[in-house]
């Protein structure tokens, strides 16, 4: 089974195998891995945001604050133009070898932005590296639907299964 830091340093590894820019900052007071990589999609320009944090427990509350802190971060360095040929998908992910049962309740359905999220999306996920299992909505979003093979594309190339991690092979 895969220790928090070894997930971490494989998700880091698949960002810069995607050619994303990788950096390593400071994000309402977590030490993070940020990945950044636009995506040219139908004419249009999706600015993604992978940002990957350690946290000793995760519950419903972390969740929902991690993912508004990555929202605010991907509004602020590629949002200023979001419309129509322009937006920003952040996909906040919390490794922890504790994760709350709300929490994981929380993934079962798409993430709603609401009103602050106009041509923006979050599309969160948990990986508990102590069960081995990744958590994250897998559905289909309605909104937003022309980003669902993007997001899926993204999940399964970033967040590999946490109990190959660190495996030999």
């Amino acid at each position: 089974m895969a220790t928090v830091e070894q997930y971490v340093e494989a998700v880091r590894g698949a960002l810069v195998g995607d050619g994303c820019e990788v950096s390593q900052e400071l994000l309402a007071g977590d030490a993070v891995t940020v990945g950044y990589r636009g995506n040219a999609k139908a004419a249009t320009r999706m600015h993604t945001f992978t940002v990957v944090a350690v946290r000793e427990k995760v519950d419903e509350a972390a969740v929902l604050e991690f993912t508004s802190s990555v929202v605010d971060l991907a509004k602020v360095r590629k949002g200023t133009w979001r419309g129509a040929q322009s937006g920003v998908l952040a996909m906040p992910v919390l490794v922890s070898e504790s994760v709350d049962a709300g929490a994981v309740a929380l993934m079962a359905k798409a993430f709603r932005l609401n009103m602050g999220g106009f041509a923006a999306m979050a599309h969160p996920a948990i990986v508990d590296v102590a069960q081995g299992a990744v958590h994250t909505f897998r559905g289909t979003r309605w909104w937003g639907y022309a980003y669902n093979g993007l997001i899926r594309k993204k999940l399964a190339l970033y967040l590999p299964d946490p109990g190959k991690v660190g495996v030999a092979r």
